[in-house]
């Protein structure tokens, strides 16, 4: 006990000096640069000139962050299909071919952000490379920020790609972002699409409970991690390859839309089909348009459409020769102008067909699991009727000793998805656990942060299974994007005794095959509107439209048209299908198509808001003199390099959208923890060169195995392990299986609704006053041609911006209800739900079809469905009661 209490305050402690207590040692005697990786001067020739960018929207990185610091080399390992090499001896980077220049290729932005937390954490992007890339020396450097209870000789940061080990190292910058860099053997990237995955396995420094475990978190910093590409590279030089466009530092693909003056409508709309194709082409899931003219920089493209004859003063034409036909062509970056995309023709028609053939997706070419992490942007789609296993979705089979395992996955649902308690999703689990588990040992299944299932792990013998059912209630799914988690909680009576070291040499406790997979059963389809959500996530109604769908804007000022291509990239990458949308300056009128409205709030006539239910009036009331305000972009505005070096941390430690606000409130704090947390640093090691990291990651074990027979020589090995312990009754697996889903959870849920109902009048003031944006929907019909989707903010700069931190994945999967205030100092969406949702007939209701939606409409109406249950049996009995009075002998 009193070892524990003394290890608590050394770890809390400001400069948390590494030290070793008698034999069990929480911090090895090493240096404290090691402890700490403190950013110290070294040469940089191996990667010169690497220097990330900050967009102009969250100004430069204070100049320490960016100063000429070689980063640490990580260890490689040659790829498993590959004969082992030789151990190389460890050489200072000094001596290793210098390359002259460097730039970095950002990962894209994704749902999950870049944070992975808890023990085990990962997260899989697919990277685009061509085929001179491929070709090319290449490696990929990792930056990232670690949580203070963290423990470094226990914890350790892996890289694969295209499922084969690049390297790993501990996690170990708990002070200041950590730079390091993995060598990429040849070969291992192919032309096309491949899989990067960063994984971390991390054990607390002090605390072996369950709930310690949450306290654990990498964050990846998106400024300083991607592939990283030489100086001279060519970059994107075909169509073909617009996959490889570079996103920018926060993973959005910045597309600036080089206009006429005074552009008009039908222009617009060719740029706003060109700038979906961009966007779906590449797997972006974070476009931001903006127009203007063209921009310069590394990050992004300029987009140039129209026909050759009125692109002249906009773009140089003269080095491809004449244009008599429909073209679409890549023009390399030059001094001054980002890499341009012109979509052009001698005439109109010309450049409409050649948008055409630019929107026509071509079959993705990449690695198979390249193919596979593309698929499964922004989710896996998946319908009724159908089954995938969990390995399609990009999660991997693992060997587990930590306490708290996980492993997510995301899925699309139908956009007429009707979601009710009327059937059930089976989760089938394969893999296993070890004996001597606590008896609160169980596995628990959430969807969307939600509680929808859980299994108690009761063998104290262990045991393994192939396929453990477990139903997930269709009601717990959503149409449009859904987050499925898997947690394992496996504590043992020993995590009561909290030896720390004990945690780098534990007994595996829990296995995750990734064979496991999830079957849907048939499903009810018709479509429920308003429903912000699966419009936001699933770009209904717009998309497959019958007919071309409506975008209202009533003013066509630069930042609106930004704005409104902003979220119509948006909704086709959701879709994912492009959307042909039709401008109008005019309100269209009932039964003409579904309308998108995106304007700042004083453009748009007070009785159609009325009509469409936006409450203009307090909206009005609450954003005042910002209405008429010509207020430039808050993230413009000059910030001292403390600031910057606040809201950079501020931005790693809150796993923040970097394309929304920092408060200002949080940045002085930020400020103050970091003058307060300077003071008592230690100081930087003498310079040096950095040594080759050879570290193994301990805890938690992946293995690379070959499909079927390799699984079942895990599952084997597992069984023998369970049988060599005395264990028995291994020739009949158990199936335990969960009797209801009307749980604790179910119920807390239910009474955390009904307190959100007492509390709504008092958060929905609030929240209009905090609002940035204000996003609602109605249906003024009963087809899903009559419904309007409304976009507005204060003022037209204020639309852009907010629209860029909108669509950022994390914010827009927040998106529900039928009026949702964006909250940019927070990131965070308030929603109102709809009062009296409409169904809409998307096909033919068949009786099957019929039943189902009967079904689901009574599970959400248990009133209506007892009632009825009880008319039911009342008629029966009233027609059983006639029956044997009027059958039969008579008695007299």
């Amino acid at each position: 006990m009193q070892f524990r209490v003394l290890a608590l305050l050394l770890a809390t402690t400001t400069a948390l000096t590494p030290i070793a207590v008698g034999a069990q040692a929480i911090f090895t005697t090493a240096p404290q640069e090691q402890l700490f990786h403190l950013k110290v001067d070294r040469p940089r020739s191996a990667i010169s000139g690497l220097q990330p960018i900050i967009p102009a929207r969250f100004a430069a990185r204070e100049a320490s962050r960016i100063a000429a610091v070689e980063p640490p080399v990580a260890s490689t390992r040659s790829p498993p299909t590959a004969p082992a090499p030789q151990p190389a001896a460890v050489a200072p980077v000094a001596s290793r071919p210098a390359v002259a220049g460097a730039m970095l290729r950002h990962l894209t932005n994704n749902i999950q952000g870049y944070r992975l937390a808890g023990e085990i954490g990962s997260s899989e992007w697919p990277i685009y490379v061509t085929e001179a890339q491929a070709s090319r020396r290449l490696q990929f450097r990792i930056g990232y920020l670690a949580a203070v209870s963290v423990m470094p000789e226990a914890s350790a940061l892996t890289l694969t790609i295209n499922d084969q080990t690049i390297g790993d190292t501990q996690i170990r910058a708990v002070q200041e972002v950590e730079t390091i860099v993995f060598d990429i053997p040849p070969g291992v990237m192919r032309p096309g699409f491949n899989s990067v995955r960063i994984a971390t396995s991390q054990r607390h420094r002090v605390d072996c409970s369950l709930e310690a475990t949450y306290e654990l978190w990498t964050q990846i910093d998106p400024t300083e991690t991607g592939l990283v590409l030489p100086e001279d590279d060519a970059g994107v030089t075909s169509i073909s390859d617009l996959g490889a466009l570079p996103p920018d530092e926060q993973g959005a693909l910045p597309i600036r839309a080089v206009l006429g003056v005074n552009a008009k409508s039908f222009e617009i709309e060719r740029m706003l089909r060109a700038a979906q194709a961009i966007s779906l082409a590449g797997r972006f899931e974070q476009p931001v348009v903006d127009a203007g003219p063209a921009a310069s920089g590394r990050y992004g493209v300029n987009l140039f459409v129209g026909p050759a004859s009125e692109l002249v003063g906009r773009i140089d034409l003269s080095r491809v020769g004449p244009i008599d036909e429909p073209r679409a062509f890549v023009l390399p970056a030059a001094p001054g102008r980002r890499v341009s995309i012109v979509v052009t023709g001698a005439t109109s028609a010309q450049v409409d067909e050649a948008i055409r053939r630019l929107s026509v997706s071509s079959a993705p070419k990449g690695s198979p699991q390249g193919l596979r992490a593309s698929a499964a942007f922004p989710g896996y789609r998946l319908d009724g009727g159908r089954k995938v296993k969990l390995r399609d979705l990009g999660v991997a089979s693992e060997e587990f000793t930590g306490h708290l395992y996980r492993a997510a996955f995301n899925i699309v649902m139908p956009p007429d998805f009707y979601a009710a308690d009327y059937g059930n999703a089976l989760l089938r689990l394969a893999g296993g656990y070890a004996a001597g588990l606590d008896s609160n040992a169980q596995i628990v299944v959430k969807v969307d942060e939600r509680t929808a299932v859980s299994l108690n792990l009761l063998k104290a013998a262990g045991d393994v299974f192939r396929d453990n059912p477990l139903p997930l209630p269709l009601g717990f799914l959503k149409p449009g994007l859904n987050r499925i988690e898997i947690e394992a909680h496996v504590p043992t009576r020993q995590d009561a005794d909290c030896d720390p070291l004990a945690s780098m040499r534990a007994a595996k406790r829990f296995l995750f095959l990734d064979e496991t997979e999830i079957e849907l059963p048939p499903i009810a389809r018709i479509a429920r509107m308003p429903d912000l959500a699966v419009t936001a996530t699933g770009g209904f109604p717009y998309a497959g439209a019958k007919g071309r769908p409506k975008l209202y804007m009533p003013s066509l000022d630069t930042d609106a048209v930004g704005a409104a291509a902003t979220i119509v990239a948006h909704f086709a990458v959701a879709a994912g299908r492009p959307i042909d949308f039709e401008i109008v300056d005019a309100p269209p009128g009932e039964g003409q198509g579904p309308t998108l409205a995106v304007a700042p709030l004083d453009s748009f006539d007070a009785a159609l808001l009325q009509r469409l239910d936006m409450p203009a009036d307090t909206l009005r009331e609450a954003w005042g003199p910002n209405l008429t305000a010509d207020r430039r972009k808050a993230s413009e505005k000059r910030l001292s390099p403390l600031e910057i070096a606040a809201r950079n941390r501020f931005v790693l430690q809150r796993n923040f959208p970097m394309a929304c606000y920092a408060p200002r409130n949080m940045l002085d704090k930020t400020i103050t923890a970091q003058a307060g947390g300077a003071a008592a640093a230690p100081a930087p090691a003498p310079g040096g060169e950095p040594e080759r990291v050879d570290f193994a990651p301990v805890g938690s074990v992946r293995r690379n195995m070959e499909r079927g027979e390799g699984e079942q020589d895990l599952l084997e090995a597992w069984r023998d392990d369970l049988r060599r312990e005395g264990r028995w009754g291994y020739g009949v697996v158990e199936r335990l299986r969960v009797a209801g889903v009307w749980s604790a959870a179910r119920v807390a849920d239910a009474a955390q609704w009904l307190r959100a109902g007492f509390e709504a009048e008092a958060a929905d003031q609030v929240a209009t006053q905090q609002a940035s944006l204000a996003m609602s929907q109605s249906i003024l019909g009963d087809t899903a041609k009559d419904v309007w989707t409304v976009v507005t903010a204060p003022n037209a700069a204020t639309l852009a911006e907010a629209s860029a931190c909108l669509v950022d994945p994390r914010v827009s999967r927040r998106v529900q209800g039928q009026l949702a205030m964006l909250d940019m100092k927070d990131a965070k969406m308030v929603a109102t739900p709809a009062e009296s949702a409409r169904f809409i007939v998307t096909r033919p209701l068949s009786f099957g079809n019929l039943r189902l939606i009967a079904a689901g409409w009574m599970s959400l109406h248990p009133g209506v469905y007892v009632g009825l249950s009880i008319l039911i049996a009342a008629l029966f009995a009233a027609s059983t009661l006639w029956l044997t009075r009027n059958i039969g002998r008579s008695s007299r």
